[in-house]
């Protein structure tokens, strides 16, 4: 059963310490791909906002509405948006000040469009709000039948795939080892290959066919579907003899207990799936929230309306707008305006498709006001959600795909954020803290339709430096 973190009904009040988004300022820290400490710093974080700027929007007894005061950080926006890029391409942006709550800015923000990797964002929270940080991936060995003094287990053992991405074939060298310290000697049985974690497609839905792909199976070892060849040479390397030589597949009784296990932590494969984008770890935590594609994607659709509900819930959405006003205001175009109602999360949610973890699918929609939204509610659950998040996403100018981009300027450092890139996608969703301010600020800048990665990733340097000044 997956574990629902509890939402709270009223708006958590808190401050952010600036701190914690500043760890490696302009200092170049080499990847560490199984670092799981999170940013102590951090503390609970209020906020409220819908996807449209915080503006007291017009009531329904049709007064006219009031054209906000352009703030100089929505003037420099607009003149970056400006930019050439969008005469053959197209931009969606939320800006979302998550410590004072409120919309910032605010352009095609509710406009689907394919997210790329940074669908791996969506996987990472819903991730760690179902299931939580200390989740642990568990390669098992099991058995039913009684181990008789002499070490001779008469029955089958059952070797149960956890699909962990990072399983070396020296973690099934261990895995053996322990069993045999668990004192088998011998299996009168055979090796039973459980790999009903999930279903029998080794394929994403809408994957191309001529791509990288990884495999998907519970059965990885070095991230290639080879668990059952490596642990019966494992068995034999510890001593451990198996009566029948060849493995068989089947499911794991009821009642099995645990002879030996091998586990992974969540936090430590979330490391090298946001820091590097490795695909092949982000379906692996795709699929511990559901056995099938429609049931993990149902995972992440609750987590997304539990974000939608707690942004309406907040009040800017309705034009509460206190919190944004004192954030310097906020602009809205055209396609914008719709914004100003509750229904429009709702709206949102209704144009999101979840087609695989990674973001590897054509098939993935999102807008974004919904991934700010997501990364707010994530802010508001600093212990068991924001702090592992960030301490896994890559850091502007010092590790993981940002570690040569933003170098020397107010974003280096304090931007985390989750890149994105297929052909003519370019994305950037993640967080920074304002120098002027300290607020912590949620972005999500969706590019489609770019020529090349450089100019969508140019476009996006020079909002992730506006924001951060």
């Amino acid at each position: 059963m997956l574990k629902r973190q509890t939402i709270r009904g009223s708006k958590a009040m808190a401050l952010v310490l600036a701190a914690a988004l500043l760890i490696g300022c302009g200092s170049s820290r080499s990847l560490s791909r199984h670092s799981r400490q999170p940013d102590a710093a951090l503390q609970q974080l209020g906020y409220g906002y819908g996807d449209a700027p915080a503006v007291a929007p017009p009531s329904q007894q049709g007064r006219q509405r009031q054209t906000p005061a352009v703030s100089p950080l929505v003037a420099e926006l607009q003149s970056i948006l400006a930019d050439t890029v969008l005469g053959f391409s197209q931009v969606g942006l939320s800006v979302v000040d998550v410590t004072a709550g409120g919309v910032l800015f605010g352009h095609r923000a509710q406009q689907r469009m394919r997210p790329a990797s940074t669908q791996k964002v969506v996987t990472a929270i819903t991730a760690l709000d179902h299931l939580g940080p200390a989740y642990t991936f568990a390669t098992r060995l099991m058995a039913t039948a009684p181990l008789e003094a002499n070490g001779t287990l008469r029955g089958d053992l059952y070797l149960r795939g956890a699909m962990d991405p990072l399983l070396s074939a020296a973690d099934v060298r261990r895995l053996a080892a322990a069993l045999r310290q668990a004192g088998v000697r011998e299996v009168r049985g055979r090796l039973i290959v459980d790999a009903s974690l999930k279903d029998a497609d080794e394929w994403g839905w809408g994957w191309c066919w001529d791509d990288d792909n990884p495999t998907l199976t519970p059965l990885l070892v070095g991230g290639k579907p080879q668990l059952a060849v490596a642990m019966q040479n494992a068995l034999r390397g510890a001593g451990v003899r198996v009566t029948v030589p060849a493995a068989g597949s089947g499911t794991t009784p009821a009642g099995a207990r645990e002879l030996a296990a091998v586990r992974r932590p969540l936090t430590e494969v979330l490391q090298p799936m946001m820091k590097e984008s490795d695909n092949l770890c982000a379906e692996s935590v795709f699929y511990q929230l559901g056995p099938t594609r429609d049931k993990a994607a149902a995972a992440i659709k609750e987590t997304l309306a539990a974000a939608a509900g707690a942004a309406a819930g907040g009040g800017a959405g309705e034009g509460a707008g206190g919190g944004a006003g004192a954030a310097g205001g906020g602009a809205w175009d055209g396609c914008d305006t719709a914004a100003y109602s509750t229904g429009a999360a709702g709206r949102d949610l209704a144009r999101i498709v979840v087609a695989d973890g990674s973001g590897l699918s054509l098939y993935n929609y999102h807008t974004a006001a919904s991934f700010t939204r997501l990364l707010a509610y994530a802010a508001a659950r600093p212990d068991s959600i924001l702090n592992p998040l960030l301490a896994s996403l890559p850091i502007a100018a010092t590790d993981g795909t940002l570690s040569r981009r933003m170098a020397g300027t107010a974003a280096a450092g304090r931007v985390r954020a989750k890149t994105g890139s297929v052909t003519a996608v370019s994305s950037l969703v993640g967080y920074t803290t304002q120098r002027s301010t300290g607020h912590l600020i949620a972005f999500a800048i969706i590019n489609n339709g770019v020529q090349t990665m450089a100019q969508g990733r140019a476009l996006q340097d020079r909002i992730c430096i506006a924001l951060s000044q």
